[in-house]
């Protein structure tokens, strides 16, 4: 089998780190298929397999990258499948195709987008659920809201839960310490990790932390990339609350390793990688008990019903003070994304394949 996998990497976040890590598992597990990444950045897969460049300067690029870049790569490599990784599949050509369909944030919480992306992806997902001969959810959630959004949908639907990046694992006491002077910070902290945007209520973190740390000294590190448009919560200019940008996948371990707490408030995730993230590097989570997450973090964090400021503080105060409960929640959380592993993605994701393509023996997954 000659697959081909579509995998735009040049944006920091879940989708990214999904398409590298599914092609490594891929590459190590199946090495008697042929795997080609068409990508705009070959760098992070140039030890696995071989590469295309499709180049795309601009995100407003990304029609003309899915929609004539992909489709004559395609053409030119004769392939026999062709994997979506980002939720879009090609209007031209004859190669059959997967997608993956990582969430339906834009059709469950529209008014959180952008009116550019909301139109994009209103068009884009019908599409590539129709024209897809099989789709790939990354949990039950996800496949549950395609059903719920989608009824009338024929294409199968296979669930194939996502892991932490391979490597990630709790960071020693060295480089924490290492990590912390780099960056200037030496005071208790909770942080949150992900994309900057309306629908994880970083807001409702920043209010609860305040009125959790009153007049302490703690501190509550940002990391993520802000979304175009959108402004970092401050809490009035507070000099607690400290933005660290988008986090380079070698300080994501030490700066987890730094937090008594890692707390997404989020109210919609197609998975929640950055709780398996931080679960893995031994960082307590605490979130809300919403679409995929207690899927992904079961007993092992703290999951509220409600985005609610007083409880959330609560819970904050209780693991920026209590060592018992940061370890017990460190222990759980490590043996709870010891349960996830990209070798189970990509041998679920195989058989995706094979099922597309019609194999007799396709086992159910």
């Amino acid at each position: 089998m000659k697959i081909a996998i579509g995998a735009g990497t040049g944006t920091v976040g879940g989708p990214a780190t999904y398409a590298v890590e599914l092609v490594r598992a891929l590459v190590t597990m199946f090495h008697e298929h042929e795997f080609v990444v068409l990508t705009d950045k070959p760098a992070p897969f140039a030890t696995l397999c071989a590469t295309r460049e499709l180049p795309m300067t601009s995100p407003w690029q990304q029609p003309l990258w899915d929609h004539v870049r992909v489709p004559r790569a395609l053409a030119a490599g004769r392939f026999d499948l062709y994997h979506a990784t980002k939720g879009v599949v090609p209007r031209l050509g004859k190669t059959p195709a997967v997608v993956t369909i990582h969430d339906l944030a834009s059709h469950v919480m529209p008014q959180t987008f952008r009116a550019a992306q909301r139109i994009h992806l209103g068009l884009e997902t019908p599409w590539a659920l129709a024209h897809a001969r099989v789709v790939l959810a990354p949990s039950q959630s996800t496949a549950d809201d395609i059903a719920r959004l989608f009824p009338s949908l024929a294409t199968p639907v296979v669930v194939t839960p996502e892991a932490a990046a391979s490597g990630l694992h709790p960071p020693t006491p060295d480089q924490i310490a290492a990590w912390r002077g780099r960056r200037g910070i030496d005071q208790l902290a909770c942080g949150y990790l992900g994309t900057i945007q309306p629908r994880k209520n970083v807001a409702l973190f920043v209010d609860a932390f305040l009125r959790a740390a009153r007049d302490r000294d703690w501190r509550l590190l940002l990391a993520g990339r802000l979304r175009p448009g959108e402004e970092v919560p401050s809490g009035g200019g507070d000099r607690r609350i400290v933005h660290l940008g988008a986090m380079p996948a070698d300080e994501i371990a030490p700066f987890l390793g730094s937090l008594r707490c890692m707390v997404s408030p989020s109210s919609y995730e197609g998975f929640g990688l950055t709780f398996i993230e931080a679960m893995a590097c031994g960082c307590p989570v605490v979130g809300l008990r919403n679409s995929s997450i207690p899927e992904v973090v079961g007993s092992a964090g703290v999951l509220l019903d409600r985005p609610d400021v007083e409880a959330l503080a609560a819970v904050i105060e209780r693991l920026m003070t209590d060592d018992a409960m940061v370890t017990d929640l460190s222990r759980r959380g490590r043996e709870q994304a010891a349960k996830f592993s990209w070798s189970e993605t990509a041998r679920r994701t195989m058989h995706a394949y094979r099922l597309a393509l019609g194999e007799a023996g396709a086992a159910p997954s």
